[in-house]
């Protein structure tokens, strides 16, 4: 019998990255709309980069129980949507540890500590202006681009489940039919 479901591990860390993700872009969006010296605007700046990391940890954790506990067998499907899947998935993945990376580098770029719940980071690069606005435009152009590959992955969850009638969602979900169990 093959798994139907991710593991509720996988279940849970997708989601959390997802609620974080949103946290991150919300908080970064809303805060360039508040006047530098502004007290919230270092809270957003400070909230932004603790879900940044947090992505990062849990995308590590994420990465673990996948190799742990597999996958659900893949969906049938046309050798191009298999790739563009499989594609999709990767540049998520590699988004999820770019982003809070060049996070942490443009800001000790800057000259800037980085702080994770009171924890001072090691410093990873030199203070370099120059060097600092180069990884800032990257860091936002990947920011940006997390809007478009998420945006790939529902439309793709959504046409496997209503256009091809697979019950993909399910597979991302902690509710099971009554008649399914998994192999652990």
């Amino acid at each position: 019998m093959h798994k139907k479901t991710y593991h509720p591990l996988s279940i849970a860390l997708h989601w959390l990255i997802f609620f974080l993700f949103a946290i991150a872009l919300a908080v970064i969006e809303y805060r360039d709309g508040i006047p530098k010296g502004a007290a919230l605007r270092d809270i957003l700046r400070t909230l932004h980069m603790h879900a940044g990391q947090l992505v990062f940890l849990f995308a590590l954790l994420r990465l673990l129980a996948r190799l742990r506990y597999g996958a659900p067998a893949e969906l049938s499907a046309s050798d191009a949507q298999r790739l563009a899947a499989h594609t999709v998935h990767v540049l998520l993945y590699a988004l999820m540890f770019a982003l809070p990376i060049t996070g942490i580098l443009f800001t000790q770029a800057g000259g800037r500590e980085v702080v994770f719940f009171g924890l001072h980071l090691p410093t990873l690069i030199d203070t370099n202006p120059g060097l600092r606005s180069t990884i800032k435009n990257f860091h936002e152009l990947m920011g940006n681009g997390i809007y478009f590959l998420v945006a790939l992955h529902i439309a793709g969850a959504l046409w496997h489940q209503f256009v091809d009638k697979a019950p993909v969602l399910r597979r991302m979900s902690f509710k099971r039919a009554d008649n399914e169990k998994d192999d652990e």
